[in-house]
């Protein structure tokens, strides 16, 4: 339950953004984007590798 309840929080940040932003102006079929592409960018290695260091400890808590 948990799990889907974050992410209809999400899905409502995300439509809450879509909402708002065109009121101060801002064109959110562009800001919206590239929000998602800085995010793949610079947080989802950050992600990947601390995930892959975890992975690499439990192989060495195994042997």
């Amino acid at each position: 339950m948990v799990k889907e309840e974050k992410l209809i929080i999400g899905i409502i940040i995300l439509f809450a953004f879509w909402l708002i932003l065109p009121i101060f102006n801002i064109n959110s079929s562009y800001v919206i984007p590239n929000l998602i592409e800085w995010a793949t960018k610079f947080i989802l290695p950050w992600i990947i590798l601390y995930w892959l260091i975890r992975l690499v400890k439990g192989i060495d808590k195994i042997k």
